[in-house]
């Protein structure tokens, strides 16, 4: 099995004079997107980041090493614990031949990531790569909405790496049991999936066994776009400004949206974490449907588990496309564009989660439309 430990890439002095290819003015009114890798210990999180660490791609990519342990957890780590006696927060800075840097984070994962932003070098990126945090819900709503950090970073996109000769056992892992294993949470969380070690799979009749693999990736999340790979060797082009937080960038969520239109989950026969999607063509009432999606997200009124929400509406008095994401109990419906005369004005809404009731959320759903 490959060893997810791998020799660390060369540093250099920190005061050591570097050449980086020239890039434009840097712009400060711009966010600095974050995106967070999880995934299995073994899967090929630390192999990804070397990867991107030793690439010559031109970019200023800071790397955190936030070890989140029992003893901390993660409500602490995302306090900002200020230059009091909490020790340091950043135990030291290393500065990579290529303009990275990279550091390890025991703490205060927010004044870290104000540290970082605060640099005099103007960063084009952060990678987040989480160890002993199974669900990476907590942080990506700290990262999406939190007050904390203003407009200074933002949350691009959630990679997980999973290995694809463990990948079905670690699915089947307490399948049908009330807690599901970490998998399960990593895959429903993800914009990405890296489908890593697929020159493990074994070659007879193994394209075949990758295409199983990406198909119970997608029953458990639809909306994530999964990327084969072989010692993490990916094109950082695919993972990295993503823009899938980003409430102005409706294109990508509309294509991933009419894929998932016909989605249903009336086939599906056991209680799992899976994706749906439901329609309405009707214009909607936007104060219904916050009060609709808070009882569902916050109140569990239906039995339902949500883990992740996207959707786009078409809201009455308005001729705004509005684009709709929740994680967990945190959503945001924001107005994105304007709505095109020739588009067909529909409501459409993929919920990834534990216990969907298809026919519970479309009636429930009509009752906000206006009509």
């Amino acid at each position: 099995m490959e060893d997810d430990e791998e020799e660390p890439p060369l540093a250099v002095q920190i005061d050591e004079e570097i050449k980086h290819p020239t890039q434009p003015p840097p712009n400060d009114d711009v966010s600095v997107g974050v995106t967070v890798i999880t995934g299995y210990l073994g899967s090929g999180k630390s192999t990804l980041v070397n990867h991107i660490l030793n690439s010559q791609h031109g970019k200023r990519i800071a790397v955190i090493l936030n070890e989140f342990g029992e003893e901390i957890g993660v409500e602490r780590a995302m306090i900002n614990e200020g230059d009091g006696n909490g020790g340091a927060v950043v135990e030291e800075w290393v500065e990579l031949a290529n303009g990275c840097i990279c550091c390890t984070v025991k703490h205060s994962l927010v004044q870290a990531l104000e540290q970082l932003v605060q640099r005099k070098e103007r960063l084009d990126h952060i990678l987040l790569e989480t160890t002993g945090l199974a669900n990476p819900a907590p942080l990506a709503s700290i990262l999406w909405l939190d007050d904390q950090l203003e407009s200074s970073v933002k949350l691009d996109s959630i990679i997980t790496v999973v290995d694809a000769k463990n990948l079905q056992f670690q699915l089947s892992e307490r399948r049908n049991s009330s807690s599901f294993p970490e998998a399960f949470f990593q895959i429903a969380f993800a914009d990405v999936v890296i489908l890593n070690k697929v020159d493990l799979v074994s070659p007879e009749g193994s394209g075949g066994v990758l295409e199983e693999l990406e198909k119970e990736i997608h029953n458990i999340n639809s909306l994530a776009s999964i990327i084969r790979s072989v010692r993490c060797q990916v094109d950082l082009p695919k993972i990295l400004n993503c823009r899938a937080y980003e409430a102005t960038h409706a294109a990508h969520l509309e294509e991933l949206l009419e894929e998932n239109r016909s989605l249903s989950t009336k086939d599906l026969h056991d209680s799992g974490v899976r994706t749906l999607c439901i329609c309405e063509p009707r214009q909607v009432d936007l104060d219904k449907v916050r009060f609709w999606l808070e009882e569902i997200l916050w109140d569990k009124k239906y039995g339902m588990d949500v883990y992740r929400c996207k959707g786009v509406l078409s809201v009455q008095n308005s001729d705004q496309l509005h684009t709709l994401q929740a994680v967990r109990e945190i959503y945001e419906i924001v107005p994105a564009r304007k709505w095109k005369g020739e588009e067909n004005q529909m409501n459409k809404i993929v919920f990834i989660g534990h216990n969907l009731n298809e026919d519970v959320l479309n009636d429930s759903f009509r009752t906000c439309t206006t009509s």
